[in-house]
C-alpha cells in the first residue's frame, strides 16, 4: 500500500504522484501543469508554485 502524501501544489492527500526533489505533485496538478498556457488566468499561480519548489531545491544544494 502506498503512503498517502500531501500534494505540494493543491494540498490534497494523494497516493504516489510526481516526485521532484522530495516534493509531490498529484496527478491532477501534473495534468494541469502539462496543459498550462501563458494566457491562462491561473498561470501566475502555477508559476509561483514552481518557483517555490525551485527555490527550495536551490537552498538545499
Amino acid at each position: 500500500m502506498a503512503d498517502r502524501v500531501t500534494c505540494s501544489f493543491c494540498g490534497q492527500l494523494t497516493c504516489g504522484g510526481l516526485r521532484i526533489y522530495g516534493e509531490v505533485i498529484c496527478a491532477a496538478c501534473e495534468e494541469r501543469l502539462a496543459r498550462l498556457e501563458v494566457e491562462d488566468e491561473d498561470y501566475e499561480q502555477w508559476l509561483a508554485c514552481l518557483r517555490t519548489l525551485w527555490t527550495k531545491w536551490l537552498n538545499e544544494n
